[in-house]
């Protein structure tokens, strides 16, 4: 309590000088005063002034809401700290110093805590800054040692991994067997750890930064790795080969694996036993893996084996051969196989070459031949013999083949010294030999067209002797006339018949060209054509045609008319031919037509004067043919003038014929264009007055008829009274 009251006395005394002081502050070199926290209990000011002086620091562990005096500033830094008040500083700027970045690192007591800095300046006169700079800055939290991870290990050393924080951080060994190394030193995060004896180790990592320290631990479990040995691979004829592994110790725990090779492999009596049969699916070179385990600790040991597949090799069946040439039919197995004589009165010569399993073989004599057929595959080899009979052979002539227009066909074999037979050899349908298939002259008849192939086979002892011929029966070559036709009277057309071969046609009166496909057909009337076809071999096929030939249509609208304030009529336009249509249009005037393509139709709605109606006629063909009939109305007769003064004379808006017009209406302009009168159905009584029954004054005047039945007229009406 003394000490507060003698800072408050104290400040007040400094205070009363200060006008004279401050009046020449110092200055803080650009960029200064600024703070960083940079560890839990440690911070990094810098300043710098213009000029020669002293800078004042206090240092608080709280943030501190109260404003300093400049004064009080300099008083606290001189008298030190106390309570919350933890790092006072004065330090002296130097002639050197001015105009420089200085550098102090505070001392204070606790991390992760927040402080307020207040900062003021004098110069060499003792001259200070009027207002104190106010900073604040937090310091770090003591550092969370974080020493990674432990394991496993199968060796004598362990790369340790330890996440380093912000301070100074050291491993060091806790428990374990042996003695550790730590490399590159005890302060790397991630040193390599070396023990001397295998077993469970535990390491420590402490962190240190001031007062504040930090430790964590992990585990490492260090394991001598085994040494695995799969013995020798070799060669097999087989699918099956005895494994010999070395083993280890009771344990060590092994296991078999195939690591190349294609297919399947199975251990017997397990993939675990040292010795196992293994036993694979496919043929080839396969690698076994034995691998070794102890603990976490694993070796693995190679050894190659190569499957060969044992040969099963066979020369195929005994036979009997017409000749001194016989195509050998091995059936082949695996590896490589050779042909070889036995036994046999002559030589034999394969063809192309001895390891062909299908080689041709040519004796020199006559006689009963053994053959080896001898397989080698890798280390494995197998044979297999036949026995050929060769005998000397007869010679079969089935004579000649050909094409033919029928189904049917006279064969010429020649017969010789043997029994000979027809038979069908390929086609598309069925063959009947008659009368038998032993007679060298029978007529052969098949089912279906086409290329048949006939074998003439002569037997002879232990010999057969087979020629032969090919025979085509071409079926009626396909010839289409084309689609029947419709022309006009004097207009050709053109036929389109389609096909391979020779084209005729018939009859040829009428046609451009009647040995071409598409000639020109100009008929009379109508016609029926006939084309046929001859194909390469001579066989001939017809199709028909018909073509139509219509007559030009006449058309005959009827008799103009004249017609008196009648606007409807009858049309009466000549028959129609069967074929023919018909259709009436407007040319000039209107008209409205009840059936349009009628030949007799009323018509309705025509125009007064002259009205032109078109008459067309159309079989589809021909051109079209037309007539035209004129129905003229005689004109309207409308009063241009009045005189409503009621002496009989002009004295109604008469219009003669408006009855035949149909509801009629009327409407009455002034010269201005408002409407004077109306009348929905008009019946000549207008006599000049409005529609309220006030006469109009003379003067002239506008109308509009709307008739029903015809189009609106127009015109103008004078009254004079």
């Amino acid at each position: 309590m003394q000490q507060v009251t003698k800072i408050l006395i104290l400040q007040i005394i400094l205070i009363l000088p200060a006008t004279g002081l401050l009046e020449a502050q110092p200055l803080w070199v650009a960029g200064t005063p600024v703070v960083n926290s940079t560890g839990p209990v440690t911070i990094d000011l810098g300043y710098g002034l213009d000029r020669t002086g002293t800078v004042y620091i206090l240092v608080y562990n709280y943030d501190n809401t109260n404003d300093l005096s400049s004064t009080l500033v300099r008083y606290l830094a001189r008298f030190g700290p106390s309570g919350n008040l933890v790092e006072t500083a004065e330090l002296d700027v130097k002639r050197a110093d001015v105009g420089q970045v200085r550098r102090v690192v505070l001392e204070v007591r606790d991390p992760d805590q927040i402080h307020t800095i207040f900062i003021v300046a004098a110069d060499s006169r003792g001259r200070l800054q009027q207002t104190p700079v106010r900073l604040t800055a937090t310091t770090l939290p003591c550092p969370p040692a974080n020493p990674g991870t432990g394991g496993d290990e199968c060796d004598l050393d362990f790369v340790l991994n330890a996440v380093p924080s912000f301070g100074s951080g050291t491993w060091t060994r806790v428990s374990g067997p042996g003695n550790a190394t730590f490399s590159p030193d005890p302060r790397t995060p991630d040193a390599t750890v070396r023990v001397t004896v295998y077993g469970t180790y535990v390491f420590r990592w402490t962190e240190t930064i001031g007062d504040c320290r930090s430790s964590g631990d992990i585990t490492v479990n260090f394991y001598q790795r085994p040494d695995a040995d799969a013995g020798r691979g070799g060669t097999e004829c087989d699918l099956d080969f005895n494994l010999n592994a070395v083993t280890i110790s009771d344990d060590v725990n092994g296991t078999w694996t195939m690591t190349e090779g294609s297919g399947s492999a199975i251990f017997s009596p397990d993939a675990n036993s040292p010795s196992a049969v293994v036993r694979v699916s496919e043929y080839g070179r396969k690698v076994f893996t034995w691998t070794v385990t102890s603990g976490p600790c694993t070796d693995a040991s190679e050894v190659t084996v190569d499957f060969y597949q044992a040969p099963e090799p066979d020369a195929g069946e005994d036979a009997s051969n017409c000749g001194l040439e016989y195509y050998l039919n091995a059936t082949p197995s695996t590896g490589t196989g050779t042909w070889s004589r036995v036994s046999g009165p002559g030589n034999a010569v394969f063809r192309p070459d001895v390891h062909d399993p299908s080689a041709m073989v040519t004796v020199t004599e006559f006689g009963t031949y053994v053959f080896r057929w001898t397989e080698v595959n890798g280390p494995c080899s197998a044979g297999s013999t036949v026995t050929i009979g060769f005998f000397e052979q007869v010679s079969a002539n089935a004579g000649n083949g050909g094409d033919e227009c029928d189904r049917t066909f006279s064969l010429n074999a020649v017969p010789g010294s043997g029994t000979g037979t027809w038979s069908l050899v390929s086609g598309p349908g069925s063959a009947t030999f008659n009368p038998g298939p032993n007679d060298p002259q029978a007529t052969v008849s098949v089912s279906d067209w086409g290329s048949y192939d006939f074998a003439w086979t002569e037997v002879s002892s232990n010999c057969t002797s087979a020629d032969v011929i090919r025979i085509v029966f071409h079926s009626p070559p396909e010839v289409s006339a084309g689609q029947d036709l419709i022309t006009c009277k004097g207009t050709p057309v053109t036929l389109n018949a389609t096909g391979t071969g020779t084209f005729s046609w018939s009859p040829a009166g009428s046609l451009s060209n009647p040995a071409i496909p598409n000639p020109q057909a100009l008929p009379a009337a109508t016609t029926e054509y006939t084309v046929t076809l001859t194909d390469p071999w001579g066989c001939r096929n017809s199709d028909r045609v018909t073509v139509t030939v219509r007559e030009i249509p006449d058309a005959d609208a009827g008799p103009d008319q004249e017609l008196e304030y009648q606007f409807e009529t009858l049309l009466e336009a000549s028959d129609l031919d069967p074929g023919e249509t018909g259709e009436w249009r407007v040319i000039s005037g209107t008209a409205s037509f009840t059936d349009r393509t009628s030949n007799t139709t009323e018509v309705t709605e025509l125009s007064i004067g002259e009205n032109v109606l078109l008459w067309s006629v159309s079989n589809g063909v021909c051109n079209l043919s037309t007539d035209t009939v004129v129905v003229r109305i005689k004109e309207l007769i409308i009063p241009t003038l009045i005189t409503p003064n009621l002496d009989g004379n002009n004295d109604y808006m008469i219009i003669n014929g408006i009855e035949s017009m149909g509801t009629t209406n009327l409407t009455v302009f002034n010269r201005w264009g408002a409407v004077v009168y109306t009348s929905a159905d008009y019946k000549n009584d207008w006599d000049g007055k409005d529609n309220n029954g006030n006469d109009l004054p003379g003067d002239t005047y506008f109308f509009l008829l709307s008739p029903k039945k015809i189009m609106p007229i127009k015109g103008y009406i004078v009254i004079r009274r």
